[in-house]
């Protein structure tokens, strides 16, 4: 089952990526178009930030092909051989979080028009930060009809309540051991607090937030495309889904970003659609088994096996779609 290279266009930016039409299928195929979590990450799930290969999509895109599924998954801006298009560094920096909806939207619809392809079933699959922008299109007007939705390790809560969370925690956490005066840990706090309500007013940050927010990402360079995708409340959005929707939801108690109490409340939110859960024990956050042992993050570019547990949820799922 071999990708063929393709490209299309959205905005200014040629956009590179793999299609994969399972072999021996007569007639058009059901297709799922595969987003990528947050950051600078290719169209196998590998990210630039991170000094080792991944995999996730490209493990999604097997899965799918076994299947029977076509697959499309493309390097994001900022990666792989789309790598900055006609920009330079600052200026992706200010171009705001909608650009990669954009991107994503314009991936469907040339999905939805490749020759090998059923218009009619379709389906979005995204990863992290990708779920998100799965559910921004399965509500967005003129998307083509899904037949399904993948959830998978999804950003459930608005995303500057869960850094809020994170670096709250990681501020307590430092204070507990010694390691942070409590005076500095409060000017932290009040300056998180103002952050998250200047973001959320006017998209903007002070020019003098304290350094270790900044380097938690908080930074005014980022600002746009941090406010734009906080605005986008995942339990809104899944609230808004068509009813009937299936939708497969995944969390893993060793997943280390994305907590599944979380995501069983993105469950709740899904009330008009056919939610499917899927509840791992020895994944880490890119479906790589770790066993027992705690995730650190460096554990995702280690040459592990992906989930059984993830592997059989999707595969059963993929079972119940429209065929």
């Amino acid at each position: 089952m071999a990708d063929t290279e393709i490209t299309f266009t959205s905005g200014d930016v040629t956009v590179h990526g793999s299609l994969r039409i399972p072999d021996g299928v007569d007639g058009p195929v059901p297709a799922a178009l595969l987003l990528a979590g947050s950051g600078p990450t290719d169209r196998n799930g590998d990210s630039a930030v991170m000094p080792g290969p991944i995999g996730t999509l490209r493990f999604l895109a097997d899965l799918l092909a076994d299947a029977g599924v076509a697959s499309l998954r493309y390097d994001k801006l900022g990666s792989g051989k789309t790598g900055l298009g006609p920009y330079d560094v600052d200026d992706v920096a200010g171009l705001g979080f909608s650009v990669f909806v954009d991107a994503a939207a314009d991936a469907l619809r040339n999905l939805a028009a490749q020759p090998d392809i059923d218009e009619n079933r379709l389906m979005v699959i995204g990863h992290s930060e990708g779920a998100l922008v799965a559910m921004t299109l399965a509500v967005r007007e003129g998307s083509p009809r899904l037949v399904g939705l993948g959830l998978l390790e999804p950003l459930a809560v608005r995303l500057l309540d869960l850094l809020t969370r994170q670096i709250t925690g990681q501020v307590d956490a430092a204070v507990a051991a010694g390691q942070l005066p409590l005076e500095l840990a409060d000017e932290l706090r009040t300056g998180l607090t103002g952050a998250v309500e200047s973001l959320r007013t006017d998209g903007t940050v002070a020019d003098d937030l304290p350094e270790p927010l900044r380097l938690a990402g908080l930074v005014s360079v980022n600002a746009k495309a941090l406010a734009e995708e906080d605005a986008l409340d995942p339990r809104a959005l899944a609230a808004e889904l068509p009813a009937g929707l299936p939708v497969l939801t995944s969390c893993s108690i060793r997943d280390i970003q994305v907590d599944c109490g979380d995501v069983d409340a993105l469950d709740a939110a899904l009330a008009a659609a056919t939610v499917t859960p899927v509840r791992m024990t020895t994944a880490n956050h890119v479906l790589k088994e770790i066993g027992e042992r705690p995730s650190t993050g460096a554990d995702y570019i280690e040459d592990l096996p992906f989930s059984t547990e993830f592997r059989t949820g999707f595969v059963n799922w993929l079972a119940t779609l429209p065929r």
